[in-house]
């Protein structure tokens, strides 16, 4: 999350609500592909912006997840979150840019819509590969960049503004793909898609897994 909002005292609750009531919708919308991007996950999960904790219905019951998520508003959610799927959990309230987990430490990380509002989206990778093993596991879903000269990067740039604030820094346009492209991985598995639905900035998605 950005800085500038990070634990922003009006947007930081509203946001804690909002996830919170759009957690059904979210499943139908990308529950088919986290079930599969999560399938066969290890004993303990580090997760980049879990928010209210819409991912941990695709954990294993008894799976130790470290939760980075530097919006305090979002603690108490992910804690009745963790209670309703059995879960354990430990939450870092810091950024992606700066984890204080030690070197090639954790087999599975995942991040799924976060990348777009991190301040520092290269770190936050960065970070990532430095606390995986050696071949371990960062699965991903995140909005990207439209397409030059189309409808929909006409729309990413004229909604950026008011989405970027109200969604406590969000990128409409961000180009997360070339990012993931150059961020180092061993072997990436990206696949690019639509994902059609009410929130027209980020229909244009990614998906996929890299190997460190």
């Amino acid at each position: 999350m950005s800085n500038e909002f990070k634990n922003n005292r009006i947007l930081g609750p509203i946001n804690a609500w909002m996830f919170k009531m759009l957690s059904g919708y979210m499943n139908y919308l990308f529950g088919k592909s986290k079930r599969s991007l999560f399938k066969n996950h290890p004993e303990t999960v580090v997760e980049i912006g879990p928010g209210a904790g819409a991912n941990m219905r695709y954990l294993k019951k008894g799976t130790k997840l470290i939760a980075i998520e530097p919006n305090i508003h979002m603690h108490k959610n992910l804690k009745a979150s963790a209670k309703k799927y059995g879960i354990a959990l430990e939450i870092k309230t810091m950024v992606g840019e700066a984890i204080d987990l030690p070197d090639d430490s954790v087999d599975f990380v995942a991040c799924t819509l976060v990348m777009c509002t991190v301040s520092d989206p290269a770190k936050c990778m960065e970070q990532i590969r430095r606390i995986l093993k050696p071949l371990g596991v960062f699965v991903f879903i995140e909005h990207v960049k439209a397409k030059e000269n189309t409808v929909l990067a006409l729309i990413q740039h004229l909604t950026h503004e008011p989405w970027h604030w109200f969604f406590e820094g969000c990128h409409t346009n961000r180009d997360t793909k070339s990012l993931l492209e150059s961020a180092g991985f061993s072997a990436l598995t990206l696949e690019e898609y639509n994902s059609y639905s009410p929130f027209v900035p980020i229909i244009p998605q990614i998906r996929g897994r890299a190997i460190k």
